[in-house]
């Protein structure tokens, strides 16, 4: 691997060179912000717009924070140059202890809060020097917004950072160093029209200082439903879950209302779920709720073709790249009604149908599951809605209208 720490010298295209900084990056990363941030570099970087990754050498928010993954240094990873910066160490004199006056201004946040903001760090003092010594030869893609290389990014150069907030309606979101953030970098750019309303309702957010890009979906995936369910050995229908099993995205809550709806109803039905975290299956369903973990790329798009419905339960989704993903695939789905994101998609699409509470998934579960027709007209109708709206190289124009516009 070589080690620079020159800035970039490609002068091939008109634009300024992008630099993204994420706190994680690389195909081991995993989380819905990494894997957005990989293909948008990606794609930028086919349509010949120069961007670089500036990172941390830690692998993702499943890993221990202060363990290094990765090596310092630049690589490239599918054509994006990635310079990695190695992650403080304790006791180490910070980037701002060692230049105390660029300090000069920032607000005095509320205590608690700041405490709360600094145990959901990553922390690179030289990934910091390096944005600080770099600071006029890019234009800084910060993303997503709770980390702080976006808060310091943002600190650093906001007349020159964009904002990818992947923004969901959660409590720190309410915190005023998150408000800050918003309002600091010279434009926010969006997964969807529900986070921007979000923002604009939580920050006073500027309509001038906002865009939506949307999110890209992978179109050429194609899912092996009858290989899938020979490989993992299941002959019934199923609802599946793909994506992070904790609290926050309510798979506790999918399981419990799962084993109530087999309580209530019977029949053959099973759970799969498959993703990063373990799960807590209760003994007595062990046979019914089947953990699959993380699975192969292949094999999720295998799933989603397998599965007789797709259910998100989660209430915090910016966009919800799974829930597209399972419609590029032929499945309908069951979401959670409150969350706006996944409220409208179901509702613009017809590609399922949104729940409120166990009553109301327990109705539409026993709805859709009768109606093999209907599943099958919402589910062409969530492919095709994806397919007119979410290809990456829109997502590309619209990022160029909206950074490169004065």
């Amino acid at each position: 691997m070589s080690r620079s720490n020159d800035p970039p010298t490609d002068k091939s295209s008109n634009h300024p060179p992008i630099a993204l900084v994420i706190p994680w990056y690389g195909p081991e990363a995993a989380g819905g912000a990494e894997i957005h941030a990989r293909r948008l570099a990606e794609s930028l970087q086919a349509a010949g717009i120069p961007v670089e990754v500036l990172t941390t050498c830690g692998r993702d928010s499943f890993a221990p924070r202060g363990e290094a993954f990765y090596p310092a240094g630049s690589a490239y990873v599918n054509n994006v140059l990635v310079r990695r910066f190695p992650l403080r160490s304790p006791g180490q004199a910070t980037f701002f202890q060692q230049h105390p006056e660029r300090l000069a201004g920032l607000p005095d946040f509320p205590e608690r809060e700041w405490a709360l903001f600094e145990e959901l760090q990553v922390e690179s003092d030289a990934l910091y020097e390096y944005i600080w010594e770099h600071r006029d030869d890019y234009l800084f893609v910060l993303m997503p917004y709770p980390y702080a290389t976006t808060f310091w990014g943002a600190w650093l150069v906001p007349e020159r950072s964009f904002l990818i907030p992947c923004l969901h309606d959660e409590p720190y979101a309410r915190y005023s160093t998150y408000g800050w953030v918003f309002r600091r970098v010279r434009q926010v750019l969006f997964n969807s029209e529900s986070e921007r309303d979000l923002a604009r309702r939580l920050y006073d957010l500027p309509a001038a200082r906002s865009a939506v890009l949307w999110e890209g979906v992978d179109m050429h995936w194609r899912g092996d439903a009858r290989g899938f369910r020979k490989k993992y050995g299941l002959r019934q229908p199923f609802l599946l879950y793909v994506g992070r099993r904790d609290r926050g995205k309510r798979t506790p809550w999918l399981i419990h209302a799962f084993c109530e709806y087999k309580v209530r109803r019977g029949g053959v039905l099973r759970l799969v779920l498959a993703g990063a975290n373990p799960v807590d299956i209760p003994a007595a369903f062990a046979d019914e709720v089947i953990d699959l973990g993380y699975l192969p790329e292949q094999d999720k798009h295998d799933a989603y073709a397998a599965a007789t419905l797709f259910v998100q339960p989660s209430a915090v989704e910016s966009f919800s790249i799974v829930l597209m993903e399972a419609w590029l695939q032929g499945v309908a789905a069951l979401v959670n009604g409150a969350c706006e994101v996944m409220r409208r998609h179901v509702l613009r699409s017809g590609g399922g149908l949104p729940f409120h509470g166990y009553h109301e998934f327990e109705a539409a579960l026993d709805y859709l599951l009768a109606r093999p027709a209907l599943r099958r007209n919402m589910a062409q109708s969530g492919q095709a809605y994806v397919r007119e709206n979410f290809r990456w190289e829109n997502v590309v124009k619209r990022f160029i209208a909206a950074v490169y516009t004065k």
